[in-house]
């Protein structure tokens, strides 16, 4: 249940800002006819691997995501959408170029797409509202990886922090997992605060920039969470809203990873 954890529940609440941003503005041009319509500001979230268990979409009963169902009270939830692939690389690229994984041929954690000579020229989100006289923010997980900070022309005008984990524990949590105990696989609580997670950075800053905005150029923002992307570390007193003893699991078959081929699990544990 850590998808509750401050930098996310701050994550929601800049999209209501936002909403609200764009609220006033429509009233003030409403009430001068004679300027000309303003262009929408957009904010766009990405949380890594949340998948269905919010509030709006009653993935889990024991769900507690009050911003989120404000927000989607006061919009559109899509409740058939999909992923367009189940990893990081592959389907970042097909959402922020608009191409297929079967089109760009990226399947992978690697390549970064514009190491490719047939898709390194391709017109990215941020840059189309670039090219559209928006100004344009990212901050935190969008892209994979760095690499994007490094293109050229950029993908962003401008650049928040990095995407992190934030405060680790000093050794894992959990006991020792398959094939080389990768340090992603991990959760748990230990001591630390909701200020030291990398997320909390993300949209600290970008309730920042928005706040400080003071011409009339629109704006696109992209804001990237990594949480609930593994290691999945929460402070404790949201570990203290669902006591282990109460927790209700996801139903699953015994047998269920039986049929999972040898290729599947090596692919899993040794990703490019």
């Amino acid at each position: 249940m850590h998808q509750h954890s401050s930098g996310f529940l701050k994550a929601a609440v800049l999209v209501l800002f936002a909403v609200s941003f764009l609220v006033w503005a429509n009233e003030a041009v409403a009430e001068e006819p004679q300027r000309k319509p303003a262009r929408p500001n957009v904010v766009m979230i990405v949380v890594d691997d949340l998948n269905d268990w919010v509030g709006p979409l009653e993935g889990h009963p024991q769900t507690r995501t009050p911003y989120l169902d404000t927000l989607a009270a006061r919009g559109t939830t899509f409740r058939n959408a999909h992923c367009q692939a189940p990893l990081c690389n592959p389907s970042r690229t097909s959402a922020l170029t608009g191409l297929r994984p079967t089109t760009t041929g990226i399947y992978g954690l690697e390549p970064w797409f514009r190491n490719v000579e047939p898709l390194k020229d391709l017109v990215t989100l941020p840059q189309y509202f670039s090219r559209n006289r928006y100004r344009t923010y990212g901050a935190g997980k969008v892209f994979h990886g760095e690499e994007a900070r490094k293109s050229e022309p950029a993908e962003f005008d401008v650049w928040g922090p990095v995407a992190s984990v934030g405060a680790k524990p000093e050794a894992k949590l959990t006991p020792p997992t398959p094939n080389g105990n990768h340090l992603l696989m991990d959760w748990g609580t230990f001591p630390h605060r909701d200020e030291d997670k990398g997320d909390y950075k993300v949209s600290s800053w970008a309730a920042d920039q928005i706040a400080e905005m003071q011409d009339d150029q629109p704006f696109f923002m992209a804001v990237g969470f990594s949480l609930p992307h593994v290691p999945c570390y929460a402070t404790q007193r949201w570990f203290d809203l669902f006591p282990e003893n109460g927790l209700t699991l996801a139903p699953i078959l015994e047998n269920d990873r039986d049929d999972i081929p040898d290729f599947a699990w090596n692919l899993h544990w040794s990703l490019p």
